[in-house]
Parts: C-alpha cells; sequence; structure tokens
C-alpha cells in the first residue's frame, strides 16, 4: 500500500521529468521514477503504471489522505504518461502531413510538413513531378504488401481506405478529362 510520501515523491519525479520536453527516453524516466518510489514491490509497481496508464487507481494501492494525493496525481500526469508511452513505442512514426500550394507565375509548388509522434518536424518542397514520383514509391510500397504472404491482411484492414485513394484519384482525372475537351 502506498504512503503519502511515496506519493508525494512519485508526483515530484513526475514534475521534473515532465518539465522537460518528452522524448523517446521519457518513459524510462517515469519507469525509473515509480520503480524508485514503489520499491521492489513488483506488483504493486504494475498496479501503479496501470493506474497511471488508465486514469484510475484501485482502492487497494492507497487509503485516506494518500488515495487522494494518488488520484491527483494521477489527474495531473496521466495523459503526458500515456504520451510519453506512445512517443517510446512509436515516436518516428507519422503523426499528420500537411502542405501548402506555393505559386509563382505559372510554377506550381507544395511546402510539405511532416510532424511525427514525437513532435519532430521536418519540411521539403515539391513539385507536381516529384509529387506524382512521390506517389508512385507509395503505391509500390502498397504493392509489395500485396505480394508478400504475411502482410496481405495489413491491406485487407485497409481495404476502404484504399478504395477511397482509388477513387479520388479516379475522380481528378476524370474531371482533368472532362475540362480538356
Amino acid at each position: 500500500m502506498l504512503s503519502e510520501n511515496t506519493v508525494s515523491r512519485i508526483k515530484a519525479s513526475l514534475q521534473r521529468i515532465f518539465s522537460m520536453k518528452i522524448t523517446r527516453s521519457t518513459f524510462r524516466e517515469v519507469q525509473n521514477a515509480i520503480i524508485s518510489a514503489a520499491g521492489d514491490n513488483k506488483e504493486e509497481v504494475n498496479e501503479i503504471f496501470e493506474a497511471f496508464l488508465s486514469g484510475k487507481p484501485k482502492e487497494k494501492l492507497a487509503k485516506g489522505k494518500a488515495l487522494d494525493a494518488l488520484k491527483a496525481c494521477i489527474d495531473e500526469f496521466s495523459i503526458p504518461i500515456r504520451l510519453s508511452k506512445e512517443v517510446h513505442e512509436r515516436g518516428e512514426f507519422v503523426n499528420i502531413i500537411t502542405s501548402d500550394t506555393l505559386t509563382q507565375g505559372d510554377r506550381i509548388a507544395f511546402l510539405n510538413r511532416v510532424r511525427r509522434i514525437d513532435g519532430e518536424e521536418f519540411h521539403f518542397v515539391t513539385d507536381p513531378e516529384s509529387t506524382l514520383h512521390l506517389l508512385n514509391h507509395f503505391v509500390g510500397r502498397l504493392q509489395e504488401l500485396g505480394r508478400a504472404d504475411q502482410t496481405k491482411e495489413i491491406l485487407d484492414k485497409h481495404k476502404d481506405q484504399i478504395l477511397q485513394l482509388q477513387e479520388r484519384i479516379g475522380q481528378t482525372f476524370e474531371q482533368e478529362v472532362a475540362s480538356a475537351q
């Protein structure tokens, strides 16, 4: 059972950890802080992690003022801990992609911004030709998934999105053909 002092130590450690930018190592720091405060009791450590990740402490973790302090700590740090776990596990994956259209005379380019889950962001510029090159590259990657037996099910899970993309591309070219006539 957690004491008020233990909850206070966990809270102080979490305040220090989350006063800095969340990185791939932040979740490890959280784990170390909880293990250090809770000691060698693996069951209790797992229950504390579960409480922060679910947002709800189990009644057997603490009682009275210690439980109130734990609930307040969980309310304050549950979301940052979940985010730190996601950054730890999937930090380099794409979170969002946006583009702006840039025009100069009759030239068109796109300023593309890619933001990863860990918050890192990078920019690159494409023209229509290089945009088509990127699209061809990624369609080729999807075709590779379709050729491998162990990855066909991945494509099946996203069949609706692939069909929507196919439809959007078809509509774009139908509009171009109609406007050219």
